[in-house]
């Protein structure tokens, strides 16, 4: 294998140019503010500002450079085993719905990219789930029967072009990947002017809903009559959506491997190993993106986990090399459809869209159009099924009560522990741990060289322990999913607020 140096960094951003919006001066007045600036957003602010509303998007980072910009980029229909999911508790109609609502996504992506000549890559392949274990195969033949019967263009096949056997397979055709960064930077372009606005390094402090709406900010104020909260996961407690949704990390790698073995279409398995696999094509020649088994936000050993891909795509490929490893986080609804709509029940200006359960890149667009759609007074046919303010009881009473449990178990396990064996002399140069300052709870990263970085431990959201992240060199909330970087600041919420630094 080459030896070629691993970037820490997701090869969507790295081969893009880092954006230089404005931040937000000061206060101002719009039709709707989407807060958030991945798929959803962006998608929302474009399809609003065709419709003729004035827009601003507020980005509390950089735009496309958090969810979306970590994907594996698969642009797909093909969801894992969903659709007998789909059948058996939302029924026929609701199975047809989601079908129809992520097959038209690509459709939706490919038109607006082709009117924003928007050069991202773009190409049509079919996808597949697939297994090595004959176990797996009545489950995927089922999944090939019912996916047939609600117009999806499948078809069940033994061999694919993986470089290694597989024993059955569920192929969807005219499927697509895409570079999301390149595209996405293209919708931003074409929101950004004409009275309407795309804003970075402006964070959302709070949104009070009324007639109209104000979204505060540390940058100033923003009032429109309507607001869209496109941040993965809310960053309003409103509607409870951090005790529905569940958060998930993959590590990702970027790598190359023999010409004969590169693989034509995408493709995610079931049963052990999992693993997702698509081809990018790159100037250097065709870069893999693989992920591996996904785990809950903060309780896996992060490196461990990579050393687990690592080894799969090496017993698998003829790795030349492995250029890029990052770390994407999503978050799984609790009953595998996407929450998309009005926050709550009693809002009428406030929306939302969580719970893409790894599908972002095709639910994402189906959430901005079920949103502008309601934003604009359209019927959308598909708006039901994703309802977010729904109740299941069927389909998800059993996974809500299991993982809060989970979460209040950790709570209180975090709250009655004060013995931290670590001391800050003990940690090792680009590594972290949680150690006792003083009695706080403290966050302590040493960086290469060897200056200590010290915040508190304590999760601005509901006060769960933060634990430290090895392969994206973060502190992540292992309760809900808030990350901060090594200073304290928020990457992605629910937190809103930085965490306190401490001294040592």
């Amino acid at each position: 294998m080459a030896d070629i140096p691993t970037q820490h960094v997701s090869y969507w951003i790295d081969s893009t140019p880092e954006t230089g919006y404005s931040a937000l001066l000061g206060d101002l007045e719009v039709d709707v503010a989407v807060v958030g600036a991945g798929i959803v957003g962006l998608t929302t602010a474009l399809l609003l500002k065709r419709a003729g509303r004035s827009v601003a998007v507020l980005e509390s980072r950089k735009i496309v450079d958090q969810v979306t910009g970590r994907t594996t980029a698969k642009l797909t229909s093909l969801h894992g085993l969903i659709y007998t999911h789909l059948i058996k508790y939302f029924g026929e109609a609701g199975a047809r719905a989601y079908a129809e609502s992520n097959q038209a996504a690509i459709e939706i992506v490919d038109t607006i990219r082709t009117q924003l000549h928007c050069e991202c890559d773009f190409e049509r392949l079919p996808a597949y789930t697939v297994t090595e274990s004959k176990e797996w195969v009545p489950a995927l033949e089922t999944e090939a029967e019912t996916a047939a019967k609600l117009g999806l263009p499948v078809d069940f096949v033994t061999e694919t072009s993986l470089p290694f056997p597989v024993v059955g397979a569920v192929r969807f055709d005219h499927q697509a990947r895409f570079h999301p960064r390149k595209y996405l930077l293209s919708v931003a372009e074409a929101v950004n002017g004409d009275g309407c606005g795309v804003y970075e390094n402006t964070r959302v402090l709070d949104v009070e809903e009324g007639t109209p709406c104000r979204v505060l900010t540390d940058r100033g104020k923003v009032t429109a009559r309507d607001v869209v909260i496109a941040t993965n996961i809310p960053i309003l407690d409103k509607g409870a959506f951090f005790a529905k949704v569940f958060p998930r990390q993959h590590v990702v790698l970027g790598i190359r491997v023999a010409p004969e073995q590169v693989p034509d279409g995408m493709f995610l398995s079931v049963g052990e190993p999992r693993y997702s696999v698509r081809v990018h094509p790159t100037a250097e020649g065709p870069l893999l993106i693989v992920s591996g088994q996904g785990y809950r936000t903060g309780h896996a050993d992060t490196a461990q986990k990579s050393r687990e891909l690592r080894w799969f795509v090496q017993n698998r490929f003829r790795v030349t090399s492995v250029n890029y490893e990052w770390i994407n986080q999503d978050y799984d609804s609790a009953d595998r459809v996407p929450y998309i709509g009005r926050l709550t029940p009693g809002s009428s200006h406030l929306y939302t869209a969580t719970g893409f359960n790894a599908w972002g890149l095709s639910n994402g667009t189906v959430a901005a159009t079920i949103i502008s759609d309601q934003i604009i007074g359209n019927h959308n046919r598909w708006a039901d099924l994703y309802r977010a303010a729904r109740v299941n009881v069927k389909a998800s009473g059993r996974r809500l009560l299991k993982e809060n449990a989970q979460v209040a178990e950790m709570w209180l396990k975090d709250k009655l522990t004060s013995d931290y064996r670590k001391t800050v002399e003990t940690i090792p140069p680009g590594e972290g741990e949680t150690v006792d300052l003083h009695g706080k709870k403290s966050a302590v990263y040493r960086d290469e060289d060897g200056r200590v970085h010290a915040v508190s431990a304590v999760c601005t959201h509901l006060g769960c322990t933060l634990r430290w992240n090895r392969v994206d060199k973060s502190w992540d909330c292992p309760c809900h999913g808030s990350r901060f970087d090594t200073e304290g600041v928020v990457i992605s919420g629910p937190a809103r607020k930085n965490l306190e630094p401490e001294s040592w």
